[in-house]
């Protein structure tokens, strides 16, 4: 998992830009089955089967950066893509799609409180960028024993667990599409219509779900960072089919993994898009928790995104 974090975390993907991770998560999955992509930039790995058509959706893109403005001194304005946290975001570097790297800074006098996306700008030392160009902070996967710490462990430790549990997956009759969607941070863009293209009989979104366990959080869960793979019941776009719950339990117990139930009225993932596509998809989600979600340091625990995927590949070959 670490190996593949590696990987993973440093390509600079934001929604609606994510041909470079693709490039590197088609390299990973060439073993493990057919590889394709449609007309959107999904990355489809089909690993076929005459039994039940199961769809794993885990979104490749990440929040980031776009440029609206540079002025004559050179210094960008930009506007968000996906949920930024404005507050953790200064002083971080990033990176731009061409390479150039900038510093996230403040306009002199503005107050934490009312810091807005407007009074953020980007000193990139004088470099060039261009309107339009995107950027994602720059950092490598840090790891403190079985912890990493990083950006975009949201969703790049999701597609880790796919890539993992297709690596443990020997041998299923079940016909498999692993996809790795485009355009999940900015409204699950991707996942609808390549799940009309492919009619799964169901599907599994495997995702990050955000922790209440640290000091200061104002609306708690009984989730923690390392009590197991997350099976969610419900959240803001979708409730989860029982079948894929149940699916997803009994790996659970089968393994002897613990596992941990959320439900939460807010968030959501790609099942919200896949679920009611055609005539209706039975859909679930499987999530790797963290703490301090669309922050630039992201925490997980690597046992459990282990757990994530062997319970996936238990469940998918049952």
């Amino acid at each position: 998992m670490d190996k593949l974090l590696q990987k993973l975390v440093p390509p600079v993907s934001v929604s609606g830009r994510e041909e470079e991770i693709s490039r590197v998560i088609e390299t990973l999955a060439k073993p493990y089955g057919q590889i394709s992509r449609d007309h959107l930039g999904n990355l489809v790995v089909h690993k076929p089967g005459n039994g039940r058509r199961i769809l794993l959706a885990a979104h490749m893109d990440t929040i980031g950066l776009i440029v609206t403005h540079v002025d004559e001194k050179g210094f960008v304005r930009f506007a968000a893509i996906g949920g930024l946290r404005l507050v953790p975001m200064i002083g971080q570097r990033v990176k731009f799609e061409s390479g150039v790297v900038g510093i996230v800074c403040y306009d002199r006098g503005t107050e934490p409180g009312d810091l807005t996306v407007d009074k953020l700008y980007v000193d990139t030392a004088g470099a060039k960028v261009e309107i339009g160009e995107t950027a994602a902070f720059c950092a490598e996967p840090l790891f403190a024993g079985r912890k990493v710490i990083s950006p975009y462990l949201d969703n790049r430790l999701g597609c880790a667990v796919c890539l993992k549990a297709l690596e443990l997956l020997k041998h299923t009759d079940n016909d498999i599409f692993c996809v790795f969607t485009v355009q999940e941070e900015v409204g699950c863009r991707g996942a609808k219509p390549v799940a009309y293209t492919i009619t799964p009989d169901l599907a599994i979104a495997v995702d990050i779900c955000g922790l209440a366990d640290f000091p200061g959080e104002d609306k708690p869960n009984s989730l923690t960072v390392e009590g197991g793979p997350v099976i969610k019941i419900m959240d803001a776009g979708v409730i989860c089919h029982p079948t894929v719950v149940s699916m997803l339990e009994e790996a659970g117990k089968k393994l002897n993994i613990a596992t941990q139930r959320y439900v939460t009225r807010s968030g959501g993932t790609d099942a919200g898009a896949i679920f009611n596509t055609r005539g209706g998809v039975p859909s679930g989600v499987l999530s790797i928790p963290i703490r301090y979600t669309h922050n630039p340091n992201e925490l997980a625990d690597l046992d459990v995104a282990e757990n994530c995927a062997r319970l996936l590949a238990e469940a998918i070959r049952a």
